[in-house]
């Protein structure tokens, strides 16, 4: 055979099995004792680093420090030393380890202290293929990658980031005029305390002036004499509708109007309303006790 032909074999031997040509282990993670799991590949929508309690933390390569739980973590080992990284298992083991609230670090996943086996080392600038898990059902919280190599690097798991919705956009705003509106009273009841609200496109803030006023009876005419006179303040709502309220109590059962108005008197609204009797709770009656005819029972 000659050296051409040689040559040429050989870059068809690699072409064939390029993975062994060029990465010293086999893409998917391996824990000793447990099946092979494949996990998809890893994609970091974000970059975040945390401080490493170690130098060899450098020597694990991965695109960020924190996931979402459920995401998949992804990692190499690259060896940058002069002298090479060394490693008691081909391929290395790893394992996950969680820090639980009293600082103890538990093992998650994989063997805590894995049995040596065929020893492997990794020259500088040799890295081992891509190590893979999947944290779906997982707890939040600080965890350490610890490879049989000598290496560790830690990362956080945290909740996903809940997306609040944006609520639906405002139309646009017109020309309208100013308003203030008194949403519809329900009949009151005398001495029991009420409360009126309403809409205003004024603004937040704003002092609004109300008075109430009783009715004669049987007409729509209010008298001279009003009840109660005082303001409150609008409070902000949305898309540029405010609202107001008023509280009270009135003693004396009949019809009455409230009105209010902007303290330059040219925005008002009004509305009736009927104040009824204080309810009289009603005697209970005693139904007559049911007896049954001799010899005669019921369950």
């Amino acid at each position: 055979m000659t050296p051409r032909t040689s040559l040429i074999l050989l870059l068809l031997a690699c072409t064939l099995f390029v993975a062994g040509c060029t990465m010293p282990f086999a893409a998917d993670n391996q824990i000793p004792g447990t099946a092979n799991i494949s996990a998809p590949e890893s994609i970091a929508k974000y970059k975040l680093t945390l401080a490493q309690p170690g130098d060899s933390a450098q020597l694990i390569k991965m695109d960020t420090d924190v996931y979402n739980i459920g995401e998949v973590v992804e990692f190499v080992i690259t060896s940058e030393k002069n002298h090479g990284l060394s490693c008691t298992n081909d391929p290395p083991a790893f394992s996950v380890r969680y820090q639980k609230g009293n600082g103890q670090w538990l093992t998650r996943m994989g063997e805590e202290n894995p049995a040596p086996g065929s020893t492997l080392k990794l020259n500088p600038g040799e890295s081992t293929a891509p190590y893979r898990f999947v944290t779906t059902g997982w707890a939040p919280g600080r965890y350490r990658i610890v490879s049989d190599c000598g290496v560790s690097r830690e990362f956080l798991l945290r909740e996903p980031v809940t997306v609040t919705p944006a609520g639906m956009p405002c139309p646009p705003a017109g020309n309208a005029l100013p308003y203030i509106r008194v949403n519809p009273v329900s009949d009151q009841y005398a001495g029991e305390p009420f409360t009126i609200t309403g809409t205003t496109s004024l603004a937040a803030g704003e002092e609004l002036r109300y008075s109430i006023f009783a009715i004669v009876s049987a007409t729509s005419n209010m008298t001279s004499a009003r009840l109660v006179s005082s303001s409150t303040p609008v409070s902000g709502g949305s898309c540029g509708t405010n609202t107001w309220s008023v509280a009270g109590v009135i003693q004396v059962p009949g019809d009455y109007a409230i009105g209010i108005s902007n303290s330059a008197n040219t925005v008002s609204g009004i509305r009736r309303f009927s104040v009824l009797p204080e309810a009289r709770l009603t005697a209970p009656v005693l139904l007559p006790v049911k007896t049954t005819a001799p010899g005669i029972t019921t369950g």
